[in-house]
């Protein structure tokens, strides 16, 4: 998952601080997303995958395209 994330907001070409502020989070938690130091909290799955713009199986490492 932390690559995911780290991937899809720099093609989005957002800062982790702009994805954070999207979130009501700090620009540490999704730094420790994208390191793999923790993983967002599941109540953060669907706002996460919507600021991402991608589904929660694509945010989960599947291939759910739609």
């Amino acid at each position: 998952m932390k690559d995911i994330i780290s991937k899809r907001r720099r093609e989005l070409g957002l800062t982790q601080q702009q994805l954070a502020k999207k979130l009501n989070v700090s620009d540490k938690v999704v730094s420790k997303w994208e390191t793999g130091k923790s993983l967002p909290d599941t109540s953060m799955l669907i706002p996460l995958a919507e600021a991402l713009q991608i589904s929660v199986g694509e945010l989960m490492g599947g291939c759910d395209t739609g």
